[in-house]
């Protein structure tokens, strides 16, 4: 495997865990964010946390920077 091929399957982990687990930790997320250099893997990421979003009454301040961050490359606030 090449050095891109490791990265992107080092990302495809780390989203897979956040996706998998119930509540994943925040700092996996925040990994996962910086990480996300393909637009797959930050749409993967992006998906996961609007659904999370719509899935909770109050949702997160933090969770909707990172969609933003993500989707319209807002700096955090």
């Amino acid at each position: 495997m090449d050095g891109d091929e490791l990265r992107s399957q080092y990302v495809d982990v780390l989203l897979d865990r956040i996706t998998e687990a119930r509540y994943p930790s925040h700092e996996l997320i925040e990994r996962a964010e910086n990480l996300a250099y393909t637009k797959e893997h930050a749409e993967r990421l992006a998906e996961y946390l609007i659904a999370t979003v719509q899935g909770v009454r109050y949702p997160s301040h933090q969770i909707m920077d990172r969609v933003e961050r993500l989707l319209f490359g807002m700096p955090g606030r």
